[in-house]
Order: structure tokens, then sequence, then C-alpha cells
């Protein structure tokens, strides 16, 4: 008895998730996962493509000249499965293609496991995914960063960057190009904000802040990124970072809240796992704090350290502080009732007519780049040690009262900095 169309859409189905099983379980276990996902599983296919299209394409209706006449041509039912099977014969011989080469890259498989998900689910997209990650690793290679070193203007001081974090930021700042695309061609918007803006805003803020760290890092002794402080600088800090910003472009795709998302118990759930990464990549300046604070760290002007231990630290306890008012808030990141077109700051958004607590979180995490750019500055300015450690003792003491200020604020519900 022949198969109905239905009954071979799900054996073909079955038969090729047979294939991303041995990819995802068995990547290397004696070539089983290559034979089956890379030619027996993909031939099987196209074999049942190939029978479909020569029994069902003389009654073809379209074509491929226009979209709607590829829409006519996928209203006939066969020429719909052949479709189907064309697609998981291609992305199953692309997902193997993909695992091979990352083999060959060295790259761990359990980073494999996400990017073989979204070939899975979204070919193109994977397959884009997978090369940002390669060109993350190959980037990640201590002779690629020298060489990007070497090509830095030569009034630059000869500076370190860690490779890992730097390539993190890399990919921070490639994913912000497809995020761009998206904001000029899809007009949704989220409470009155293009869906796109969020995530832009995020990647663009996560590539500077990982830079910032994987270029203080290696400013830190030998002894210290041995250790388990310095060690925790590296992966800690990037996976939880990178997840929450893959979670916000996913949320702003669907048009829908990321952050105080209590529609369900999902939303829940993946809002307090955002909540413990963000502790977790916010805590590690202040390790690195104590790092750049002890004896063995890089020699450097005095004012330039303490302005980076001082950066570092405000940005762990500020960031931390602001972050745990902001997420306990019931009502989310304003405070008061929220006017109908009020006025707020052009690109970052803050409102200008009632509290909100982003502005306090965004000084307080910002200031190990502000606080160092200040102590530089004065180090070039003054020369002398004791007048700029003075200086920046003022500035950075200066720096949390603005802070606290802006938080406190926004806690009474008055707008930016109390001036409406």
């Amino acid at each position: 008895m022949p198969l109905s169309f239905d009954d071979a859409f799900t054996r073909a189905g079955q038969l090729a998730m047979i294939g991303w099983a041995a990819l995802i379980l068995l990547p290397r276990w004696r070539g089983i996962s290559a034979t089956l996902a890379g030619w027996i599983i993909p031939a099987l296919l196209s074999l049942g493509y190939a029978v479909l299209i020569a029994v069902h394409w003389h009654d073809a209706k379209g074509g491929f000249s226009s979209l709607d006449s590829v829409a006519a041509l996928f209203a006939s039912k066969p020429l719909l499965l052949a479709g189907w099977v064309h697609y998981l014969a291609f992305d199953l011989f692309l997902g193997n293609w993909i695992l091979r080469r990352s083999q060959a890259e060295a790259i761990p498989h359990w980073l494999m496991l996400p990017v073989l998900l979204m070939t899975f689910l979204f070919g193109p997209f994977g397959y884009l995914t997978y090369l940002l990650l390669e060109a993350c690793f190959r980037l990640a290679c201590e002779d690629r960063i020298a060489r990007l070193q070497a090509r830095l203007p030569t009034w630059l001081p000869d500076l370190e960057l860690e490779p890992r974090l730097t390539a993190a930021a890399f990919a921070m700042l490639a994913l912000a190009v497809p995020t761009l695309l998206a904001l000029l061609i899809d007009t949704r918007q989220f409470h009155g904000v293009d869906t796109w803006i969020k995530p832009l805003k995020f990647e663009l803020s996560v590539a500077f802040y990982l830079l910032t760290l994987a270029l203080f890092l290696p400013l830190a002794s030998d002894r210290f990124r041995a250790s388990w402080l310095g060690r925790y600088m590296v992966w800690p800090v990037i996976v939880p970072i990178v997840l929450e910003v893959l979670y916000i472009a996913w949320r702003a795709s669907r048009v829908e809240a990321s952050h105080y998302n209590r529609d369900d118990w999902v939303g829940i759930a993946l809002y307090s796992l955002m909540g413990v990464g963000a502790v977790m990549f916010t805590i590690a300046p202040g390790f690195l704090a104590y790092g750049l604070s002890r004896r063995d760290a890089a020699p450097m002007p005095q004012v330039v350290r303490w302005s980076l231990v001082v950066g570092l630290a405000l940005t762990c306890v500020l960031g931390l502080a602001s972050g745990a008012i902001l997420s306990s808030s019931a009502s989310g990141h304003y405070v008061g009732v929220v006017p109908v077109d009020h006025r707020t700051v052009p690109i970052f958004g803050w409102s200008l007519a009632i509290g909100d607590l982003r502005i306090a979180h965004f000084l307080g995490l910002h200031a190990l780049q502000i606080i160092p750019a200040i102590g530089v500055s004065l180090w070039l300015a003054m020369r002398q040690s004791k007048t700029g450690l003075v200086a920046l003792g003022t500035v950075s003491a200066a720096y949390a009262a603005i802070t606290a200020t802006a938080l406190v604020a926004a806690l009474q519900a008055r707008p930016l900095l109390g001036f409406g």
C-alpha cells in the first residue's frame, strides 16, 4: 500500500531527526554521525525528492519568476512535500558540514549544540551563527590578537587584549549589524518604541563592556589571572552576558518584554535566570579591581592604577545595587504614572517626566570606562601623583554621588537628576 503524503511527511521528518540526533549525541563516534548525516540520510531524502518531482512536476502551476508564482507552486500538496524534503535534506547536509568544520577549528561541541539547533530550525540563520562563532575563535588566537595590536596607531602605548573577551566583544559588534538591518526594515513597536532598539543598545553596550575588560585584564599579574578570580573573568562573564543579549533579541523578534516579563512561568523563570546572569558578570569588575590593586600588577602611574581600581569597584557596587532595585521594582524601570508622549533623552530613552531607574544603572555599569578615562586625562594634564590622586578621589566621589542622586530621584518618581 503506497504511503500517503501525510505519512511520507512524517517518515521524512523521522529520518532527518535520526541524522540530527547523531550529530548532537555522536559527533565523533566511529564516523557514524558523518556517515548518517553526511550522505546516507541526505541521499535518501534526495531520492524521495527526486521521485516527487518526477511524478508531480508536470502538474505544477506557478514557478519561480515571482513570489506569487512560488506561492501557486506550493499550493500543490505533493510539491509542498517536495519542498519540505528539500529543506530537510539540505539543512541536515549543512549541519554535518558545520559540525565537521567546527571540529577542524577545535570548537567545543557544547558550543555547537545551539548552532546545530538553529541550523535545524532556521538553516541560514544557523549557518550565519556558525560563521560568527568560527570568526570569534579564529580571532581569539594569540597571533591574530598580536597582529591586531600591531595595527594600532604608533602613538598608543603597548597594549594587550585578552583574546576570548575580545572575540566576544567583536561578536557582539557583528551581531549588531543584522539587528540594525532589522531595525531599518521592521516597523513593529513595543510600548511606542521600535522593537529592535533595545537589543541594538544592549549589543553595543555589551561589546564596549567586554572590550574594556579585555583591555584591563592583561594588566593584572599572571598569578592573579591563574587564580580562580582571574579565571572567573573570562567564561563566567562571557556566557551569561551573551545569553542575555540573545534572549533580549529573541523577545524583541516576538515584540515581547524581556525584562519584567511575568506573563507565564516561562517568562518568570527566564527573567530570574537573567538576574542571576547579571550578577555573575557585574561582580567580575570587583574581582579585577582587586587584581589591579595588588603589588604584582603591571607598573603604571598611580593615578591611572587607582582610576582603574575605583572605576571597576564602582561598577561592581553601583551596578549591583541599582540592578537589584531595578529587578525588584514591581512597576518596571519607571517610577510614577507614565504620561502620554512624555519627553525622553534621545537615543537612551530615559524619561524626562517621571522617575527612571535606568539612569543610575547606566552610570553604575559604565563607571569602569568613565573613571579610568578621567584618570588618564588627569595624569596627562598634571603628571603629579599626589595632585592627580586628590583630583581623582574628588571626581570619583562626585560620580558616586551623582549616581546615588539619580537613583534616589528615580525612586521618588522625579525625572532625570531631579530636573523636569
